[in-house]
């Protein structure tokens, strides 16, 4: 009973990892992504506020696919995990 526990809690922590790196990720995006459309398309653009723009909606948007691609890069991953402990042979 504990080890089924024990591995709840680490998919729980996989999956919370791939959320937050992919969150993490858009958020950067965002930001990098209205800087560089603000200095190509704007005349004095205010820098701070595209900033914080950008990461919002990157935040936003890498939020909405956050949950899912997680769960598939877990799938992956547990795919991998059980393959090198049984050997790729069995299948």
């Amino acid at each position: 009973m504990l080890r089924i526990l024990l591995q709840i809690f680490h998919w729980l922590l996989t999956w919370l990892y791939f959320v937050l790196i992919i969150c993490f990720i858009g958020a950067m995006l965002g930001v990098l992504s209205h800087l560089l459309f603000g200095l190509c398309f704007m005349d004095g653009p205010d820098y701070g506020f595209l900033a914080a723009f950008g990461f919002t909606n990157g935040l936003t948007y890498g939020g909405v696919w956050a949950g899912g691609l997680a769960i598939v890069l877990c799938v992956m991953r547990a795919r991998k995990e059980y393959l090198q402990r049984h050997g790729e042979s069995e299948q």
